[in-house]
């Protein structure tokens, strides 16, 4: 057999071997998941807000029943041995937190990007699209759980800091993981609908599941 093909037919296995390993966590399991040796990682030049939501998910893990609080960690103070084989929260994306860039790609996470007209962000097959023009009043997140060697990893990221934050006011809620028990990813969108600037969980809405 040719080598190109033996090859590519190689990655393809890898590929669907890894799309099969990151589908391995579901959002009923978070207590479970994220019971020990987490990490809450935001990205180094990232927003305040960002670190403020993971304190939504820390509170739900708490009011769950995990017993060991995770540790906050940015992108540089996060070590190679806690990178490698700590259970991760990421908070906030791309533009912000390179750790999020990375597991993007390992979980197929990716997002088209027009600047001042539009923000989609693709994920399983699904995908959330915003018009700039409503923004900042509109905002957009996925949520992503998987498994990746041995570990648990989750992924919270909007296209600004008011998605990245209803992300984690809604997964840091303890009956969204038995609303969406047995599923893995949530594109959510927030609408400031009082004008107040702020983020009311009232006002977030899952627009796709799997």
């Amino acid at each position: 057999m040719n080598t190109k093909v033996v090859f590519t037919l190689i990655l393809l296995i890898i590929g669907s071997l890894e799309v099969v390993n990151s589908q391995g966590a579901t959002f009923n399991q978070m207590s479970s998941l994220f019971s020990s040796y987490t990490f809450m990682v935001a990205g180094d030049q990232a927003y305040c807000t960002d670190v403020m939501g993971s304190s939504k998910i820390s509170y739900g893990l708490a009011y769950s029943g995990v017993t060991q609080n995770p540790e906050g960690r940015t992108d540089l103070i996060l070590t190679q041995m806690e990178h490698d084989t700590g259970n991760l929260v990421i908070v906030g994306g791309p533009a912000v937190n390179p750790v999020a860039t990375e597991f993007d790609a390992v979980f197929g996470v990716t997002y088209n990007n027009n600047p001042g007209v539009s923000f989609e962000i693709f994920a399983d097959g699904y995908s959330i699209f915003l018009n700039l023009n409503n923004h900042p009043s509109e905002d957009t997140c996925i949520v992503y759980v998987g498994q990746h060697n041995g570990r648990n990893v989750m992924l919270v990221w909007g296209y600004g800091w008011w998605g990245t934050y209803a992300g984690c006011m809604l997964i840091g809620d303890p009956q969204t993981w038995q609303t969406y028990s047995g599923y893995h990813m949530l594109m959510l969108r927030w609408r400031d609908y009082n004008s107040d600037g702020l983020v009311q969980e009232s006002e977030i809405s899952v627009e796709q599941y799997n």
